[in-house]
């Protein structure tokens, strides 16, 4: 657990998520089922989205708009934790076959696993 502790402070979130989920200890196996944390980011600009909703407090703009065809996601939304765009699930799915560019135009190389 202390290792554990070690890692999120420095901010090696995927190094501990893999301790945890390697791990054979029962009461360390349930962490990640009991303590998952996520952390949203405006897709317009970027900054840290508060838990008060979707609508980001700053930019004032919808942070679950599809990146594909531009309408508010009211259902399943998908995004990339390496630039924050997403959108609808079909949608995201038909763009990365023919791409793998993100489709909001930052240039950044998405993946959606």
């Amino acid at each position: 657990m202390s290792y554990i502790d070690l890692l999120q402070r420095f901010e090696l979130w995927n190094v501990s998520n893999e301790v945890i989920k390697l791990s054979t200890c029962g009461p360390i196996m349930c962490l990640n089922q009991a303590s998952t944390t996520l952390h949203i980011n405006c897709s317009n600009c970027k900054r840290p989205m508060s838990n008060r909703g979707w609508i980001c407090d700053r930019c004032h703009q919808c942070a679950s708009v599809c990146a594909v065809c531009h309408h508010v996601v009211r259902g399943l939304f998908v995004w990339c934790q390496g630039c924050s765009h997403g959108g609808h699930l079909e949608h995201m799915m038909e763009w990365l076959k023919q791409s793998k560019h993100c489709p909001a135009g930052c240039g950044h190389l998405c993946e959606y696993t």
